[in-house]
């Protein structure tokens, strides 16, 4: 009597450790245009409930402004949103005109070469302006200079950060390190704080230049390589015919 019995490869590690799975939750680009970031928009978000920048109160961006003048807002004056572990938070309002899962914000960079520039941020999200969620905070980030990454963090990392500058130059600072963001859920309301890196480093100034509803939902790099390790699994077998 035969009997068929199929194996089926698995990549090394991917089941015994996870370590595949466990991989950096964040791609890195250094992409210089900013157009190539700016044509992925579908809207801007308004800002509003924030007292200083380049502009008053409130202000949507445009991908041609961004280009040309990279203003930026800070200072929020927002209330509401639940506060993480430090005290002192502040919150600008940026509101979308129908609820959105995948954003991508345009922070200012006004001290390149300071670890935490890029990522001063914390986002949570809402749908009526009273029930607020935690989405994201920046706890750390890494590197001994430019370009910086996203050390540890609380909630959902971006997918992408393009960590360079990306002139537009504004008056005050320069668009750059670029983060793409895909959330659990659709809000229309997100509210942007300073990041627990920022309050570490004494400087909670959240200066973003746009925060941008993304035409197209972009993978989380985790979920592209199990993908592709499942693919590759599917296509090996191995037959080993026993004779009785």
């Amino acid at each position: 009597m035969r009997r068929r019995l199929r194996i089926f490869l698995i990549l090394p590690g991917l089941v015994l450790s996870g370590s595949l799975l466990r991989a950096d939750p964040t791609t890195y680009t250094s992409d210089s245009s900013v157009g190539d970031f700016t044509k992925l928009v579908s809207s801007y978000a308004t800002f509003s409930d924030f007292t200083s920048g380049d502009v008053s109160s409130p202000f949507t961006p445009t991908s041609a402004e961004i280009a040309a003048s990279g203003f930026r807002v800070y200072g929020g004056t927002l209330s509401g949103p639940s506060s993480p572990s430090f005290s002192g938070q502040n919150w600008i309002l940026a509101t979308f005109s129908s609820a959105v899962s995948s954003i991508i914000v345009f922070p200012n960079i006004d001290h390149f070469g300071s670890a935490y520039d890029g990522y001063q941020y914390a986002i949570e999200g809402s749908n009526d302006l009273a029930t607020w969620t935690p989405l994201f905070d920046a706890l750390t980030v890494t590197g001994a200079g430019e370009p910086f990454t996203l050390g540890t963090f609380s909630g959902t990392a971006p997918v992408t950060v393009n960590n360079v500058l990306t002139p537009g130059a504004g008056p005050s600072g320069t668009v750059g390190y670029e983060a793409q963001f895909s959330f659990g859920a659709a809000y229309k309301y997100y509210a942007f704080g300073s990041s627990t890196e920022g309050f570490v480093s004494g400087n909670t100034d959240q200066e973003l230049s746009g925060v941008g509803a993304l035409t197209t939902v972009p993978e989380p790099t985790s979920l592209l390589l199990l993908g592709t390790v499942l693919l590759g699994v599917g296509g090996f077998k191995i037959r080993r015919k026993f004779v009785a």
